[in-house]
């Protein structure tokens, strides 16, 4: 699996906001900015912006120094951690992981912990230190299992799954990924559930098992549509475009890869967009519609000389 895959299937997860910290009476007005800037930063996420959330967090962390907010420290961290994954800096992102794992220790934040070990256990497997993460992922769960953090327990079923599926252990990964899908769809997680349809998929086209890939593909697809979760949206649509591409129907493929293609320029995912406009042309031309392929790598020409 390429590690920009990769990326995207261990983040999905955590899309919707910190495990840690408990509701409770409405915080205090400087309390209340670092979680309006933590929803700035992923809204900026979302738009494809990571330089700018990244200045976001970075502001929410300081401030949350500056009162001394520990537990709003731990979550700054984790963010700047996902920053740093995006960008490719996967030995920053290991830091500050371990840092916020280290304060929701400290603090007594058990939920806020088993996040942090589920981001150390991610940072450790995309440093290809799968001992490592397999440490974190099995610490994490057993926390989550004993605390009775549901979601938390899901986020590293579906983590862990994905380290036994680079690991080649199957079966295991199988399993977990279900383990996941039952806990997100009693709790009614819809984003979460739709990830762990796309992982189940990829693991159904890894056997061969094509039709069992397609309905879970486009399980994911409506799913992500109807909480307009982006940039999945697009994701789905690629992996539905693979699936027809392989099966020779090139046609079908071109719509797929034409729709995520068209929604990655939307949301300024330059490299994603010219990944998706290289299968969109490769399947024009597999389908003889040159003339449609030649106006497809103009465009993919403009967008590489866009200063």
């Amino acid at each position: 699996m390429r590690r920009a895959a990769l990326v995207a299937l261990l983040l999905a997860v955590f899309a919707g906001g910190c495990v840690g910290g408990a509701a409770g009476p409405e915080p205090p007005p400087l309390a209340s900015k670092i979680r309006d800037l933590r929803d700035k930063g992923h809204q900026a996420l979302a738009r494809g912006d990571v330089a700018r959330a990244g200045m976001i967090f970075d502001e929410a962390r300081r401030l949350a120094e500056s009162l001394d907010d520990r537990s709003g420290l731990a979550v700054a961290l984790n963010d700047l951690g996902t920053v740093a994954t995006l960008q490719g800096e996967y030995p920053a992102a290991a830091e500050f992981h371990r840092r916020a794992h280290g304060i929701a220790v400290e603090i007594g934040d058990q939920a806020l912990a088993v996040e942090g070990l589920s981001y150390r256990g991610q940072a450790a497997h995309l440093l290809g230190d799968h001992a490592t993460a397999l440490g974190h992922y099995s610490q994490a769960l057993a926390l989550a299992r004993e605390i009775k953090d549901r979601r938390g327990e899901a986020v590293v079923l579906n983590n862990l799954g994905l380290l036994q599926q680079a690991r080649g252990e199957l079966d295991q990964a199988e399993q977990n990924f279900q383990q996941a899908l039952t806990i997100n769809t009693e709790l009614a997680e819809r984003r979460s559930v739709a990830s762990n349809h796309s992982n189940l998929g990829a693991l159904s086209e890894k056997r061969g098992r094509r039709a069992e890939a397609r309905s879970r593909y486009e399980q994911a697809l409506t799913l992500d549509k109807e909480t307009e979760n982006r940039p999945a949206i697009e994701a789905d649509l690629v992996n539905l475009g693979r699936l027809s591409e392989e099966e020779n129907r090139p046609e079908e493929a071109m719509g797929f890869y034409e729709r995520a293609y068209r929604g990655y320029l939307a949301l300024n995912h330059v490299q994603k967009a010219m990944d998706a406009g290289k299968r969109l042309i490769r399947a024009a031309k597999a389908a003889g519609r040159v003339s449609e392929a030649t106006a497809y790598q103009a465009e993919l020409n403009a967008l590489t000389t866009k200063p």
